[in-house]
């Protein structure tokens, strides 16, 4: 079996050690290498160590230099409510903050020392994709099946664009010092929030911003107040984007993964969530455990479930009495009221609160986080 990974961003690297590591075929990763990545720093969930140690026996207490990474143990909510909180990983698990531009490197050399043979690169744009009912030819090579993570999408006609959240801009500004801390920032400031990044050369920090609400050179303004420094906009890079999901996510032989498939927001980094759960839906299509339908329906239903939880987060506002949250609490609070796959999350949540248990594969989109958070968030839907 022939399997081809498109892109080699951070979806595009977790596919081929997942390809690699739950099948049997040969993986190949075609990408341009003159397109330029994200290179943000990330925050990721359990997942991807998980994933790292699986595939590639990537332990990161030993090997840290290799991602330029630290661990994780929960998100840090400051001035989203009058006193601040934790939304802690379980334990015994962990996340990763990383960084991305060492990602594709490392891993693909592992990827080669483990699986030899069943491991290629090749490096070329990717001109021509077209899906047959027996196979996918990609340029002028032929596969059994394709897993695409070349990022966002061209046109947002197969797409549905959601109007229930409220970000689209982020300007990332990186601080050239080691992070001392092992949890992802998500602060709230008066125009949105704000996510900082523990890495072990530097720190990142993304400054989230409505830029209908709020303008550059205010959001700027407050970044700098925020962070109690003078910022030269030349040291801040910046990129827009849409809240999205795909209306078909899997198309007979043709995935979509990564940001061709749905990307939101960085909350709580419930993307890779997202993206991991992808791969493994495909990996139960390849072997006919799941139809067509059933990934389609079920990847449907999460892509909602993540829509909700961001609302769910958001509904409730800030400490800010700001343009920004009053039109947030509005927007998020109609899509849940109207929403029914909230109202049955809700009444399941509540029919077994009882014997809620932590679940890994579905974190954290299971029933027992969004009780934990609840509480947190003083909300007391549950």
């Amino acid at each position: 079996m022939q399997i081809a990974v498109l892109g080699s961003g951070t979806v595009g690297v977790m596919s081929v050690c997942h390809f690699l590591k739950y099948t049997k075929a040969d993986v190949s990763c075609i990408y341009n290498p003159n397109k330029k990545i994200l290179g943000i720093g990330e925050s990721s969930n359990v997942q991807l160590p998980q994933l790292l140690w699986n595939s590639i026996n990537f332990n990161p207490a030993l090997n840290s230099d290799k991602l330029d990474c630290t661990l994780k143990y929960s998100v840090f909510y400051k001035n989203w409510r009058e006193k601040n909180f934790s939304s802690p990983i379980i334990p015994n698990q962990y996340a990763l903050h990383f960084n991305n531009f060492k990602l594709q490197e490392f891993a693909f050399s592992e990827c080669k020392k483990i699986y030899k043979e069943r491991f290629k690169v090749l490096e070329e744009d990717i001109a021509i994709m077209e899906g047959k009912e027996e196979e996918v030819i990609v340029n002028d090579h032929k596969f059994d099946f394709v897993i695409d993570c070349r990022g966002w999408p061209e046109s947002y006609e197969d797409y549905f664009v959601s109007e229930h959240l409220p970000l689209n801009k982020c300007l990332v500004h990186p601080i050239d010092k080691p992070g001392d801390w092992n949890f992802t920032y998500h602060q709230a400031h008066a125009n949105g929030w704000m996510f900082g990044i523990p890495l072990t050369t530097r720190q990142g920090w993304g400054y989230l911003f409505n830029d209908k609400i709020t303008s550059d050179d205010e959001a700027v303004k407050d970044l700098e107040k925020t962070l109690n420094k003078k910022i030269d906009k030349k040291e801040l890079n910046e990129f827009k984007f849409k809240p999205f999901r795909a209306k078909q996510i899997l198309n007979n032989r043709i995935i979509k993964n990564g940001n061709r498939a749905v990307f939101y927001e960085p909350l709580e980094a419930l993307s890779g969530v997202m993206y991991d759960n992808i791969n493994r839906s495909f990996v139960d299509y390849i072997r006919r455990v799941k139809s067509h339908e059933e990934v389609n329906l079920e990847l449907n239903i999460m892509t909602q479930s993540y829509e909700n939880f961001i609302c769910f987060v958001y509904h409730g506002g800030s400490i800010f009495d700001s343009k920004f949250w009053t039109h947030t609490k509005k927007i998020t609070k109609e899509h849940l009221n109207n929403n029914v796959l909230w109202n049955e999350t809700i009444d399941h949540i509540k029919d077994n609160k009882d014997s809620l248990e932590y679940d890994f594969k579905s974190f954290p989109f299971c029933p027992y986080f969004w009780n934990l958070l609840d509480k947190n968030l003083g909300y007391n839907y549950f």
